[in-house]
């Protein structure tokens, strides 16, 4: 979604001009991106969290080239979204279940340190 639809959307919905959407969009980008800087993180309540992460420097490929190229360790934001956001987006989380391991079956490959093993 652009800028601009994005504003027109908020404008219909909210029944405010587009000009104070418009200065209410500018102004939360630029709180957000003041939070990350001092905080480093940003939180957007009833969605989610911004936050700011290191990534390692890594050594990549090229993939047009295969050539090997370092890329330098920096800071990249990250989205986290609260559980009723992916809730709504992937239904609800399923509890995970213990698997009861498998009966043995056969003979042992490796027999019992008490036992001699049979030639």
């Amino acid at each position: 979604m652009k800028r601009d639809q994005m504003i027109e959307g908020i404008m219909r919905h909210a029944g405010i001009s587009k000009a104070n959407v418009s200065r209410f969009y500018d102004g939360l980008a630029e709180l957000i991106r003041r939070e990350l800087v001092r905080n480093r993180q940003f939180v957007l309540p009833g969605l989610g969290v911004l936050r700011v992460r290191a990534r390692a420097a890594r050594i990549a490929r090229n993939p047009q080239t295969g050539e090997s190229i370092q890329v330098p360790a920096k800071k990249v934001v990250r989205f986290k979204a609260y559980t009723s956001l992916d809730e709504a987006l992937n239904g609800p989380a399923r509890k995970s279940v213990p698997v009861a391991p498998p009966e043995p079956t056969g003979r042992l490959l490796i027999p019992p340190a008490d036992e001699p093993s049979p030639q």
